[in-house]
């Protein structure tokens, strides 16, 4: 008696479901590869724009402090300041367009306060009591060591992240007024 045997079923994979399941893999690890680009590039950018606030907000505390403790203002432009700190000695803030730095000098010594800047003013005003209330109004030019109270300043920094072209910016601005003036 002759049994009839059933053909081997065969096992394996078509060309059409190798090529399926390749195309479905690739897709797949270009889009991981795209997200683990995008975020190591942003956490960048997060590192870039943290540290560069960072140095903003330290400059701005020894610029703010020094001149709210400041006696007068003995000269100013738009972009350097001249004051008589607390202890009665000359400090003198300037930025330099063309290397981006602002700095603070104190005799012969200067000291780099910020780099990267791309823009910086300096603007002075007095405070008049005007029917109870205190606003702020531009010093006068003829005498205003005397009647300057308040100085505004504001810059933009900017840093180059390491690689590619994009670039973090900070801006800072504050209004300070003086205490200590005579």
């Amino acid at each position: 008696m002759f049994i009839k045997r059933r053909p081997k079923s065969r096992s394996g994979f078509t060309l059409v479901e190798v090529l399926m399941a390749t195309g479905a893999f690739s897709l797949a690890g270009v889009a991981l590869g795209s997200i683990y680009l995008f975020s190591t590039t942003s956490f960048a950018a997060m590192v870039n724009y943290a540290e560069l606030d960072k140095i903003n907000r330290a400059a701005m505390d020894i610029l703010s402090k020094e001149i709210r403790q400041a006696q007068a203002v003995t000269a100013a432009t738009a972009s350097s300041l001249t004051i008589i700190n607390g202890d009665g000695v000359n400090v003198n803030y300037s930025f330099n367009s063309y290397s981006g730095n602002l700095l603070r000098t104190v005799g012969s010594s200067s000291q780099v306060l910020l780099s990267d800047c791309t823009l910086l003013s300096f603007n002075l005003y007095q405070r008049n009591p005007v029917s109870g209330t205190y606003d702020i109004y531009p010093a006068a030019t003829n005498n205003f060591s005397q009647t300057v109270k308040c100085v505004s300043l504001s810059w933009k920094a900017s840093r180059k992240m390491p690689q590619g072209n994009d670039v973090s910016e900070n801006i800072q601005t504050a209004r300070v007024v003086i205490r200590k003036q005579h």
